[in-house]
């Protein structure tokens, strides 16, 4: 589980808070880069099995702790890097269980400690140096240790020791001259000359040269010395190797100095593999000078046809320097590659040294740069790209990059095209937008030209173009002003933003014209929260709405809001058709001001219907008259007045506050109420008005009986009018006893009180006053 610790705080007289330094955490575990705390905080390693450590927090990197390791006790560690500094050890041992010391640079300095010397192993796996005397060399002795000891010779060889060097000499005796003449001695051994010790065929004279030996390579010849030939040394046969233990610039030396036509060649002449002439240093390099003041003095020339040159090379590099020649690559028709091998690498063409300059041309073919990563194009002076016979592209690939020209911070002035007449520029973007002048600085952006042939042209095809101006936005014309659009709305002010709009409101006399007299032509006026004013100015004067054809439409309305339309005169509406006041969300009033008038709806002398309402089912109807009276159909024509619905879940209410309800019907008042028939002593029949038959009653003469009816119309307090009434043709008499009404129901208990038992239906009338 990680821990993390903040600084505790602390209040104190003159200073309200104090940061209270952690104590140090003491856990019996090494801290994680998830363990966080204060910068500087302790942590003590406290381990059980005695090995003790400390480690303090130096920095949080990316929610990432470092806590570095101080030491304490013994110490146990991953690894330790020291940089920079030394390690000093004052006492005890360094001492390797395990693994290699590895110097990669510097050096083991020990000179404080040792001797000069060589570093020997002891037998107890000790090192220590070891450091003989003049001419001494380390000589060792299988299973023991080496030891030093000086050279000896025998057989007249004088060997001298000095410091760091050993000299080994023959005095000799005075050598031996013998001659031969031409055609003389064949054998060196006649006529008392030099006998060779050993001798055989090999060793001959030459009896048709003067003053010549014969060497015949049969055997292998070792000299002590050098080898002198004044003419050729030819070899026929066999193979030939030169091999120098001479430890100084020139230990195998091929010179020739005769005169300005001398030349040195190596020559394989049947050899078919790459390396027939092969020039090879272990560890030393190979170099090739050349003193010809010439532009060929070194030329390596593969003249097959077909042949080339590799050049191999290791991390040491390759470097062409020349004394202010040129410095010429051709290939024919073949390509030249430069670093185009998998492995990430630099490479640099030119210099930016004084007048250095820097030509690439491809001739008529295709120049190509490319780039994984950056790609920088600086210049002191002028930077062009030009094409003489082609489109100049740039950023014309498929792949998803930003372009950028100008950006960097300096003032500067960038042009794009120019003023020849047939010029064109052309900003295209896909399906992202195009910003010109975009930026929050102050600045004029102009577009388009002055001259009065000249057009400017602003589209966006199917999509919006919007024009936003923080100031003042002027629009002038010597000629006619057109907007249009062929495929979508034209928007005026259709932002958010509360600014009022101006069309016509010049001085001048004119005519302002909305929409034209096409027939699918529509003109919509819209104002938010605001008002629409049209001719409300305190000027007389005509305003007309709508059209005056047989198919014109003219559609007024206010959404949520009020729709008010104030006649300082007649208000005057004729429809040849029908004429509709609608409202889909709110109350439709006539009449509900103030003023003291009469309202006259359908008082015309022509014979009509007078609908108010509808069928529908949650439709209502209110009528009031105020302190007036509300008279339907009291006029003294013969007609049926129908109020109220037919329909079974209809309902009616009839109120009068305190004044009473008046029915004046001669005499004849109907009341349709819900009815229910049961063979039984109940019955579920709901209704203000009810009229129950129970069937196949049987009650005796005095006997009781008890009627219950459920209706959910009826409540514990309900105040209710009941009639109890009987059928048959005995003398049968059903009272009513009592009435017991309950939530949902009503208990009603009768008795007759006949001269004979009941046989027949009982018939229970209900009228639910509350």
């Amino acid at each position: 589980m990680a821990v993390y610790k903040k600084n505790q705080s602390a209040y104190g007289i003159g200073n309200p808070r104090v940061d209270v330094f952690n104590e140090p955490i003491v856990a019996t575990r090494v801290p994680t880069v998830n363990d966080r705390a204060e910068i500087g905080t302790v942590w003590c390693y406290k381990d059980v099995t005695g090995t003790d450590n400390v480690y303090i927090l130096t920095s949080i990197v990316a929610s990432s702790s470092n806590w570095t390791n101080c030491g304490g006790g013994s110490g146990n560690f991953d690894a330790i890097t020291v940089n920079p500094g030394d390690i000093n050890v004052t006492a005890g041992d360094v001492i390797l269980a395990a693994g290699d010391v590895t110097l990669t640079t510097g050096a083991i300095n020990v000179a404080a400690y040792v001797t000069a010397g060589v570093v020997v192993n002891s037998a107890a796996g000790l090192l220590a140096t070891s450091a003989g005397t003049d001419g001494q060399v380390l000589i060792g002795s299988t299973g023991l240790a080496p030891a030093w000891s000086t050279l000896t010779a025998g057989g007249g060889i004088t060997i001298t020791e000095a410091a760091g060097t050993i000299t080994i000499t023959n005095p000799g005796a005075t050598g031996t001259t013998f001659g031969t003449d031409a055609g003389g001695p064949v054998d060196p051994t006649v006529a008392g000359l030099t006998t060779f010790e050993g001798y055989d065929v090999n060793i001959t004279t030459d009896g048709a040269t003067l003053n010549t030996v014969r060497i015949r390579l049969a055997d292998d010849i070792v000299s002590v010395a050098s080898i002198t030939a004044t003419n050729d040394l030819d070899m026929l046969a066999g193979t030939c190797t030169i091999v120098s233990d001479d430890n100084a610039a020139n230990a195998i030396y091929l010179h020739a100095n005769a005169g300005v036509n001398e030349a040195i060649h190596i020559h394989a002449d049947q050899g078919t593999a790459n390396d027939s002439v092969y020039m090879h240093s272990d560890v030393g390099g190979v170099a090739i000078g050349s003193g010809l003041a010439a532009a060929d003095s070194i030329s390596l020339n593969s003249a097959d046809a077909a042949g080339g040159i590799d050049i191999d090379f290791g991390t040491g590099g390759m470097t062409v320097d020349g004394a202010n020649g040129a410095f010429t690559l051709q290939t024919g028709t073949a390509a030249i590659l430069l670093g185009v091998d998998a492995v990430a690498k630099d490479v640099s063409l030119g210099n930016a040294t004084g007048a250095s300059s820097l030509t690439l041309a491809s001739g008529t073919g295709n120049l190509i740069a490319t780039s994984t990563d950056d790609m920088t194009l600086d210049a002191i002076g002028v930077l062009e790209l030009n094409s003489s016979g082609g489109i100049i592209g740039i950023g014309n690939d498929a792949i998803a990059q930003n372009i950028n020209i100008g950006t960097g911070g300096a003032q500067r002035v960038v042009t794009v095209g120019n003023t020849t007449a047939a010029s064109s520029v052309i900003l295209d973007c896909g399906t992202a937008g195009v910003s010109v002048g975009a930026s929050t600085n102050a600045h004029t952006t102009t577009v388009g030209s002055t001259n009065t042939t000249s057009a400017l042209i602003l589209q966006t095809g199917t999509g919006a173009y919007t024009q936003t101006v923080g100031g003042i936005w002027d629009v002038n014309a010597v000629g006619a002003v057109t907007i249009d659009s062929t495929g979508g709305a034209l928007s005026i002010g259709a932002g958010a933003d509360a600014q009022n709009i101006a069309i016509g409101t010049g001085g001048a006399q004119r005519i302002i014209t909305l929409g034209n007299a096409t027939d699918a032509t529509s003109v919509v006026v819209n104002s938010g929260t605001g008002n629409i004013d049209i001719g409300v100015n305190a000027r007389a004067h005509t305003v007309r709405v709508g059209g005056t054809t047989d198919a014109s439409a003219l559609t007024l309305q206010a959404g949520t809001g009020n729709f008010v339309q104030t006649a300082g005169g007649i208000w005057d509406v004729n429809a040849v058709g029908a004429a509709t006041i609608d409202s889909t969300g709110g109350a439709i009033s006539i009449g509900s001001g103030a003023n003291a008038f009469g309202i006259n709806i359908g008082d015309g002398a022509a014979q009509r219907d007078l609908v108010i309402g509808n069928d529908s089912g949650a439709t209502s109807v209110n009528i009031y008259g105020g302190t007036g009276d509300c008279t339907f159909g009291a006029n003294p024509t013969d007609h049926t007045t129908n109020v109220g619905s037919t329909n079974g879940v209809s309902a009616m209410s009839l109120g009068s506050g305190t004044g009473g309800i008046v029915l004046v019907a001669g005499g004849n008042v109907d009341i349709q109420p819900a009815t229910g028939t049961a063979a039984a002593n109940s019955i579920t029949l709901n209704g203000k008005v009810t009229v129950a038959t129970l069937t196949g009653q049987t009650t005796a003469t005095t006997a009781q009986e008890t009627f219950t009816i459920t209706n959910s119309e009826i409540s514990a307090t309900s105040g209710l009018i009941v009639t109890v009434g009987n059928t048959g043709a005995a003398d049968a008499r059903m009272t009513l006893e009592q009435v017991k009404p309950a939530a949902g129901s009503v208990e009603i208990k009768t008795q007759n009180n006949g001269g004979a038992d009941l046989a027949g239906d009982v018939i229970i009338s209900i009228i639910v006053l509350s």
